[in-house]
């Protein structure tokens, strides 16, 4: 099936990528023409996530800066949901754009960022993962717009009917990308609003900056490298993690750490730091959310151009394309593993130590973040999901095939045949597997006994050792 049709209304074409949940599938809706993002999920995985993400952009719908759900339901052997089709991530954009973002650029990004976080913890949500990569800009018709996507590992901290706020919990795993993790998150203190904010602090300053203190640090485990991080974190001050960059960063940073776990962030005074900052630097404010970005000025970064990354996928190896694409009907190279295909400076999930690395739930029913992703092993570009999930099979363990008694040799039988005794078959046993034990004991008693009575009475020649 070269082009699945969903639903009778949504046609698959290029695959994406892969992720955590499984393939990503640029598609049209045949009734518009319009183009869509199709994610697909197989059945049966030990912990499921689409349907998870599914309730919170249902929550979410209406929110500014949350792409639409248009299509959720099963498809053969998948769970599918169809959203907008949205630009490229900020991940990929700041990495066009050199690695370094104006502080003209940073600002308004800081302004629609925390925007989404206002919006997300209007609704009784957390993010529990922001960073760069799960923040894109819109297509072509919308591009001034940043939406903040993969809500994979979004969580209510409070009951929307009652708005009691989560209790208070320690001992809980590191949930997020580490790199921009805060450090109660680290310390393995229950998350809320104020995480969300520290971490877009940290991607503010990766943007003003390029760079992090805590990147590139070397440990011969994941969970060692965490420790490198959070000592990190915790031995810089804010004024050193924040040098060179506006007082406004610093300010920001401090408020965000001085937050009470239940408390109610500010937003609006955190907005008003940055938009003081961007009138003081010679910009309207009014023109803040106006569509003159860094990258505007690079033609070689498409708006409207679509990425894995921009749904949390990881996308086709180069290697793999390039194969694919080599001539007609031939061989695919086999794709790169999962450590070959993640760069170098990305700071990936990881179960926490002595969890499995799939993703899934810890027995509070929160969602811990380990996301180590499937590779294809199918053709790249193949755009029947169906098919190359039944070539790599399912993640799920084979079934164990049923156990066969072996056979006994003839040379292992016994010569005997095993009856069960008068006694045992009158006695009460009847249809035990013990009974015929103990009767197999007394036919070998008896065959011993007759032997010994046709030795005595003559029936058969004695065993002696004389020879006379």
């Amino acid at each position: 099936m070269s082009a699945s049709l969903v639903a009778h209304r949504y046609r698959t074409h290029k695959r994406l990528g892969a992720g955590s949940f499984g393939e990503i599938f640029v598609g049209s809706d045949v009734n518009t023409g319009l183009r869509v993002a199709m994610k697909f999920e197989k059945h049966g995985l030990r912990c499921p996530q689409l349907r998870h993400e599914y309730k919170v952009y249902r929550e979410l719908q209406g929110c500014r800066g949350v792409c639409k759900v248009q299509y959720y339901g099963t498809h053969n052997n998948f769970n599918v949901m169809v959203l907008d089709l949205l630009g490229p991530s900020l991940e990929e954009l700041f990495t066009k754009c050199g690695r370094r973002f104006s502080l003209k650029t940073t600002l308004k990004l800081a302004d629609q960022m925390l925007e989404r976080c206002e919006a997300l913890h209007g609704r009784h949500l957390i993010h529990r993962d922001v960073k760069p990569a799960n923040f894109t800009m819109g297509d072509a018709s919308s591009s001034p717009l940043v939406y903040c996507i993969d809500f994979g590992l979004s969580k209510r901290f409070r009951n929307p009917h009652t708005l009691q706020h989560i209790p208070h919990r320690v001992g809980k795993s590191l949930t997020g990308t580490p790199r921009y993790a805060s450090i109660s998150n680290h310390l393995g203190i229950e998350q809320s609003r104020r995480d969300d904010l520290e971490a877009v602090g940290y991607v503010l300053v990766y943007f003003a900056k390029g760079r992090l203190p805590w990147q590139g640090l070397k440990a011969k485990s994941a969970h060692k490298k965490y420790k490198l991080i959070l000592d990190k974190k915790q031995e810089i001050s804010i004024a050193q993690l924040c040098h060179g960059c506006p007082a406004q960063f610093a300010e920001y940073l401090s408020y965000c750490r001085s937050l009470k776990f239940d408390a109610s962030p500010n937003v609006a005074y955190l907005r008003r730091l940055f938009r003081d900052l961007y009138s003081t630097s010679g910009h309207d404010v009014a023109q803040i959310a106006a569509n003159d970005w860094d990258w505007m000025a690079n033609a070689d970064v498409r708006v409207d151009a679509t990425t894995a990354q921009a749904y949390g996928a990881r996308p086709d190896t180069a290697q793999a394309r390039r194969a694919t694409s080599a001539r007609p009907g031939a061989r695919p190279a086999r794709p790169q593993s999962a450590s070959a295909q993640r760069p170098a400076n990305e700071e990936q999930f990881y179960a926490p130590p002595g969890r499995s690395a799939s993703r899934g739930y810890d027995y509070g029913g929160d969602r811990y973040a380990s996301r180590r992703p499937r590779t294809a092993t199918a053709r790249v570009g193949e755009t029947d999901p169906e098919r190359r999930w039944a070539a790599r099979g399912s993640r799920e363990a084979p079934a164990q095939p049923a156990r066969r008694e072996r056979p006994q040799s003839a040379a292992a039988a016994p010569s005997y045949q095993q009856r069960p005794s008068a006694s045992s078959r009158s006695g009460g046993r009847g249809g035990d597997d013990g009974a015929h034990v103990v009767a197999g004991a007394r036919s070998m008693m008896g065959l011993a006994r007759a032997r010994s009575a046709r030795s005595a009475g003559g029936g058969a020649r004695p065993r002696t050792s004389s020879r006379g």
